[in-house]
């Protein structure tokens, strides 16, 4: 971490932080803005929403800021071509000089969890070492919707070079995960990315496509962004315990 003392201290990571949130929306992006102790430095969250809209995803936006993210949403129906997460990026560290560490989170919900996953690889391309990131996808639907400017989202996933992680929901009949997006075509993604990729696909069993999964989302993505954003070795080892120790992972 090093940047700020009070962010780095938080060892619980399922439920909301001690840190009061400000909602605002000064133009296309929302934010929602954790009060840290002055020259603190966070990290910067995007989530691409799925066919609803940003507020469909409050409830993890503002759990993320508690937990002393920065956390960004783009209003856009279609996100799966990654420019929104771009767009998204460059307002906070524009907006917020202060307060936006290097350090980016690419997240994402059904047609999002493409976009996601294309915002981070276009980061990557765009601020290359100077940035630390890391992705997670939620029902990443990988071919549905608007699709990247260069090359076809294998391509793009292929290209990817910073830690990912997707949740697949399972136990609906028929095994079609969460009832819209079914575990392979989660596998589907996981399977493109490159061989030397660090990538987790996990299945959250009882998990819904709509409402989409906040809670569940909330309670794996505090851990996981701050063990591959702020380098926490505690959340590692909670993050890579919860399939143990929790039913609802496999």
């Amino acid at each position: 971490g090093g940047s700020c003392p009070a962010m780095n201290a938080l060892t619980d990571y399922e439920d909301n932080g001690p840190f009061t949130v400000q909602a605002t929306s000064p133009g296309q992006v929302d934010f929602w803005v954790p009060a840290v102790p002055s020259g603190c430095k966070v990290p910067v969250i995007h989530l691409a929403n799925g066919t609803g809209a940003c507020a469909d995803y409050a409830p993890f936006l503002q759990r993320m800021a508690t937990q002393g993210f920065l956390a960004t949403c783009f209003q856009d129906a279609h996100t799966g071509a990654g420019n929104d997460g771009i767009a998204a990026f460059h307002a906070a560290l524009t907006m917020f000089p202060a307060l936006a560490d290097k350090k980016l989170g690419s997240v994402g919900h059904g047609e999002g969890g493409q976009g996601a996953f294309v915002t981070l690889q276009l980061a990557e391309a765009m601020w290359g070492s100077t940035m630390v990131y890391a992705g997670f996808a939620m029902s990443p639907e990988s071919g549905l919707g608007s699709q990247p400017d260069a090359g076809t989202w294998q391509q793009v996933y292929a290209e990817i070079k910073s830690p990912i992680f997707m949740l697949a929901g399972g136990g609906m009949p028929g095994n079609n995960g969460d009832g819209i997006v079914s575990e392979a075509w989660v596998m589907q993604g996981y399977d493109a990315t490159s061989p030397s990729e660090e990538a987790y696909l996990w299945t959250a069993n009882g998990a819904t496509y709509s409402p989409p999964p906040d809670q569940l989302g909330e309670d794996v993505a505090v851990p996981w962004f701050r063990w591959k954003l702020l380098g926490d070795a505690k959340a590692c080892t909670f993050f890579k315990a919860m399939p143990a120790s929790d039913p609802t992972w496999t």
